[in-house]
């Protein structure tokens, strides 16, 4: 049951009876994407906020050039969005699309100001994730200006080794600002 995936993540930062918790869930809608699908489009209202239960996500937008570039990634027990548009109701600029096949329970706007409403201590929760999301989007843009993109590419390998191997080279090549080819190179210099 994906549900008990979303509660055992709540009951990580929260105490909440099992009744609560029941009725927590029924707020979310679970749905099952297959690879390559696009769960959010760039200049549409971002009414989801999307928890990943199984799979992979990326948020990424397109460049002057026409170019995907990746801003995100969300795997197991992550949370996604364009956090901005979402707080505001208003399009997003960004696109969410499954990177391999995925499970993910998702809550509306509206669901999640009433869930917040009902039960005030998921405004914990909800705190804890962003500023968690938050100190990650720092250190990322710690990394892009104090780092070698080769030294980029190794701190993230050993920080994040799951995201190497699952994620196509091309992706992960986009997320740290690099080309494919030269992400290669630099994997191929490792093994020398």
């Amino acid at each position: 049951m994906t549900e008990i995936i979303l509660i055992n993540h709540i009951k990580t930062y929260l105490t909440l009876s099992e009744k609560e918790l029941s009725e927590i869930v029924l707020f979310f809608d679970c749905h099952s994407y297959n690879k390559k699908e696009t769960l959010l489009f760039a200049e549409k209202r971002c009414d989801r906020l999307f928890f990943v239960a199984d799979g992979c996500l990326q948020l990424y937008f397109i460049d002057s050039l026409g170019n995907p570039k990746t801003s995100q990634f969300a795997i197991e027990n992550w949370w996604l969005t364009d956090f901005l548009a979402f707080q505001d109701q208003r399009p997003s600029n960004f696109y969410i699309e499954t990177v391999e096949r995925s499970t993910v329970l998702s809550i509306s706007f509206s669901k999640y100001q009433e869930l917040l409403d009902k039960f005030p201590k998921m405004e914990k929760y909800f705190r804890i994730i962003y500023e968690t999301a938050y100190g990650s989007a720092l250190m990322r843009l710690k990394y892009v200006h104090s780092l070698s993109k080769e030294e980029m590419f190794f701190r993230f390998r050993d920080s994040f080794p799951e995201f190497v191997q699952r994620v196509p080279q091309y992706l992960l090549a986009s997320f740290l600002g690099l080309t494919p080819e030269y992400l290669s190179e630099i994997k191929g210099k490792q093994l020398s």
